[in-house]
């Protein structure tokens, strides 16, 4: 399904949710889960893939570089999103595709830690008022996810609430569509 049809279900399933005056409205973002990771692994793979060494040796290197001039905890948290952007990236494991992305954008805008490796080709690719804006309601549309719609700790039963996030969602998922292509 295409993203304007997903969009549209979405829509439609919103819409017909509030004139029915259901109680829950989160299984009308369920349509966009798919395309959230999907664009978020597309926009890794533009930022990203044409940087990756081919030499196995060199590639090891890429994304686990020496990381001893980082604090101990942020070094801790470089390596494990650098294992996620390889398992992505390299071995085509999908593994916490949006989370990832999310991570990237977060370490761009806010200047890295001077990693040297992956991570001065996240700062690179990242960074700008674009990715800085896709970073913001990005983080909005996550914990939306987290907490509305993929893990449900709080019922979605405001249609208002629901429409303004469903705004986000398309405005987000629009915002990275223009950067894939």
């Amino acid at each position: 399904m295409s993203f304007m049809e997903s969009v549209r279900q979405a829509l439609l399933i919103l819409d017909h949710a509030e004139r029915t005056k259901m109680n829950d409205y989160a299984h009308a973002f369920q349509p966009l889960l798919f395309n959230l990771d999907d664009y978020a692994m597309r926009l890794l793979v533009n930022g990203l893939q044409g940087k990756i060494p081919t030499d196995i040796s060199w590639r090891d290197a890429y994304f686990m570089p020496d990381l001893s001039n980082v604090y101990d905890r942020k070094r801790n948290v470089l390596e494990k999103f650098g294992r996620y952007l390889r398992d992505n990236l390299v071995f085509a494991r999908p593994i916490m595709k949006l989370g990832t992305l999310l991570f990237c954008l977060e370490y761009a805008q806010k200047g890295g830690f001077g990693a040297n490796g992956v991570w001065n080709d996240v700062e690179k690719a990242y960074s700008g008022s674009k990715m800085g804006e896709l970073y913001n309601l990005l983080t909005d549309v996550n914990e939306f996810r987290n907490t509305r719609v993929a893990h449900v700790e709080i019922k979605l039963s405001d249609v208002n609430e629901a429409w303004e996030n469903m705004s986000k969602w398309v405005k987000c998922l629009t915002l990275i569509e223009l950067q894939i292509k």
